[in-house]
């Protein structure tokens, strides 16, 4: 039975992913896509999304040298890199929960205070329909894109809709 969440083969009558762990019960029928768009998703890989170069920090990095990144980048989240490894991610979100109101107080404080540590990741090979359920499962709005364990991109929720988007260009065209 294939997953129509990440496109694992499991055993006939598995009820669980043994890749994503998502339930399996009606993948037979949930698994049949009735649309392009539908069928994009499932087999897409993200690839496709093109993911943008992620902009990177050192988790030394004081917090008001990373706000001015994300401004003046207009981004919504940099990686926390160390010797080229991931080891967090430091969004809008963040700012917003961990540091709010305090940021006169703590601007000078290393960013790896703020940070979401060990993110989790995909490939470019995994499907938009996998990342889309790694985005709604676990709340995210960007997930990093890895390759032999080195942030090599990011995807957004942006991207994904600007993917569906283009499924439908007669929406997108101007009417006059």
């Amino acid at each position: 039975m294939i997953c129509p969440f990440c496109g694992h083969v499991n055993i006939a009558g598995a009820e669980v992913c043994a890749s994503c762990e998502n339930s399996l019960a009606g993948a037979e029928q949930a698994g049949q896509a009735a649309t392009p768009l539908e069928q994009g998703i499932q087999s897409d890989p993200v690839r496709v999304l093109k993911p943008a170069t992620p902009v990177t920090v050192d988790p030394t990095t004081r917090l008001s040298e990373v706000v001015q990144l994300l401004a003046g980048h207009n981004i919504g989240c940099v990686l926390v890199t160390f010797c080229d490894a991931l080891v967090g991610i430091f969004s809008e979100r963040d700012l917003l929960m961990r540091v709010g109101d305090r940021m006169e107080e703590l601007a000078n404080h290393p960013i790896r205070h703020f940070m979401t540590p060990a993110p989790e990741t995909l490939t470019a090979d995994d499907t938009i329909a996998f990342a889309l359920n790694r985005m709604a499962l676990c709340d995210f709005r960007h997930i990093p894109i890895e390759d032999q364990e080195k942030p090599v991109g990011i995807i957004s929720v942006r991207d994904v809709l600007r993917y569906a988007a283009l499924q439908f260009p007669e929406v997108l065209a101007p009417t006059n």
